[in-house]
């Protein structure tokens, strides 16, 4: 949890600083700058959370849970949309390193937090 701490603070400052990567080449406008920024921020946020998950992770599995849920939405919303032709398929590569390569161990600590309260 402390790695993923790390990784989705810095991630969250790389897009709330430079959303434009996110774009894959499309036109930026102010708008979908703005928004991507607002990501950016949440990402950065849920950093903070997983941060004091690390430290307790049996007391503090809900935060863990919601982190999971939404990696698990992210990529089936980026399939969704790569299916409809809204978004191009090299963007899947995002969910991949910010979303997929999470949800074991973010299971697993979830998991074992849960048996432990059984």
């Amino acid at each position: 949890m402390f790695l993923a701490a790390l990784y989705n603070i810095f991630w969250g400052l790389v897009i709330s600083a430079y959303p434009q990567i996110l774009l894959f080449g499309n036109a930026p406008t102010d708008f979908l700058l703005i928004i991507l920024r607002c990501v950016g921020m949440l990402v950065g946020v849920y950093g903070i959370a997983y941060y004091f998950a690390s430290r307790d992770p049996n007391t503090y599995w809900p935060l863990i849970l919601v982190g999971w849920i939404g990696k698990l939405l992210g990529p089936v919303g980026s399939v969704y949309y790569i299916v409809l032709g809204k978004l191009p398929p090299s963007f899947f590569w995002v969910n991949v390193f910010n979303d997929i390569v999470w949800l074991v161990p973010f299971g697993w600590v979830i998991y074992m937090a849960v048996k432990k309260r059984l």
